[in-house]
């Protein structure tokens, strides 16, 4: 730029001015790409922050879920300790188990007496096969 005469400044010249319009439309041909660019950038994000949240939700469920069964296991798990606890304690039988006479045999006491010397196999050795006929 250069001065007029009286101290004024004179403008661009054409050529100047185009060639900076040119410069201005080439920044904004790249600006506008990478807003493109930027904007696909977000709503790929955008699309995985959704998944992310759906994946976090089902994770959710099925901590819960877990936790229910975990509280379900214990409690069957204390239990069955207490059972075994009182199975193996050491205590007065007699407090606990009613028990009644076993009856007397019978058998031996009635009816006829039998010898075993009387018995058929009573002569023999057990171990003498006789031979098939």
């Amino acid at each position: 730029m250069s001065l007029i005469p009286g101290g004024r400044h004179r403008g661009k010249s054409p050529s100047t001015l185009r060639r900076d319009l040119a410069t201005c439309e080439r920044q904004m041909l790249s600006l506008i790409a990478a807003l493109d660019q930027l904007t696909a950038e977000r709503n790929t994000l955008e699309r995985q922050l959704d998944e992310a949240g759906i994946a976090l939700s089902g994770t959710r469920r099925d901590l819960r879920v877990a936790r229910q069964e975990t509280a379900r296991v214990q409690a069957a798990l204390t239990a069955t300790r207490a059972r075994l606890a009182n199975a193996t304690a050491v205590s007065d039988l007699q407090q606990h188990i009613t028990t009644q006479p076993i009856p007397a045999m019978q058998r031996f006491e009635t009816g006829r007496v039998i010898r075993l010397g009387a018995s058929p196999l009573a002569g023999h050795d057990p171990s003498h096969v006789p031979p098939a006929a």
